[in-house]
């Protein structure tokens, strides 16, 4: 008895804690036993299939909100490029207001700048607007990207431009591989047995994703962000704005590989399994 009574007080020692609550054993943890269950019931083949049917769709919804934020960045510092101000992301330098058009006017004006800027002529674009605190880290790059004149002729503008188009191709190609990913899981309950409609279209997924991620790097949109960024065309606020940018088009590339990864797993899965998660499908 005393053996019993020792054991016991020693049991229950184990599962105390500090501040006197007890500890919570790994196999009594919320969802073990449910993961445990499934397990058993279909087999760990099941469950790695459940987990990256989970990890497509998760990651390639994330890629989404990723390049629509990235999308939403490089928007946003184009506000003040042109017009009146409307956001404290101020360029060091910019276009004339509409009232001094720097293709009609030669002459500055103190109505030709928004408050806080300063006109000036340059022998390339004309009037254009200085910003009265904030100096231009490499002033023809600067200029360039501001597209003054409105013709994008240098290499500058063209690359800014490309850069735009394909962040909007990859969006939508973002949202078709989202569309496939569903249509996979819809697949799983609704056409079990059709393995090669299901293995295709994880490799449509697939390639879709890696398209999209393909595009936009291959834009040039990483040594464009770069430049960007050395060249401090922005104000503190500004340059925030182009930091964020940079971050968010990284998180987007990595995630977006990671959701085309995880669809081409699954198509090996699929040709053999179908949408079963036990089982074998009736295949003619």
């Amino acid at each position: 008895r005393l053996k019993l009574s020792a054991h016991g007080a020693c049991q229950q020692g184990r599962r105390r804690v500090a501040g006197g609550k007890a500890a919570i054993p790994a196999s009594e943890a919320p969802g073990f036993r449910e993961v445990v269950a499934m397990g058993g019931r279909f087999g760990i083949r099941a469950v790695v299939q459940v987990f990256l049917t989970g990890m497509t769709l998760i990651t390639a919804i994330t890629a989404f909100a990723f390049a629509f934020m990235f999308e939403k960045f490089m928007d946003e510092m184009l506000k003040n490029y042109k017009g009146e101000l409307q956001t404290t992301n101020l360029p060091c330098l910019r276009s004339t207001l509409d009232t001094c058009d720097s293709n009609i006017k030669d002459q500055c004006y103190t109505y030709c700048c928004p408050q806080g800027y300063f006109c000036a002529r340059s022998p390339i674009v004309g009037l254009y607007c200085q910003d009265g605190t904030t100096n231009c880290g490499n002033h023809n790059w600067c200029r360039d990207f501001a597209d003054i004149p409105g013709t994008c002729a240098t290499v500058v503008c063209k690359t800014h431009q490309t850069v735009l188009r394909v962040t909007a191709w990859s969006f939508i190609l973002s949202a078709v591989g989202i569309v496939m990913d569903l249509v996979d899981i819809i697949a799983i309950f609704t056409l079990p047995d059709a393995v090669i409609f299901k293995s295709g279209v994880n490799i449509f997924s697939s390639l879709v994703k890696w398209i999209a991620f393909g595009a936009i790097v291959g834009a040039g949109t990483t040594q464009f962000l770069s430049e960007l960024s050395q060249a401090q065309c922005f104000n503190s606020d500004g340059m925030k704005l182009v930091s964020d940018a940079g971050g968010m088009f990284l998180s987007c590339c990595t995630v977006q590989v990671i959701s085309a990864i995880c669809s081409i797993l699954l198509a090996p899965l699929s040709a053999y399994y179908g949408g079963k998660l036990q089982g074998v499908p009736y295949v003619k």
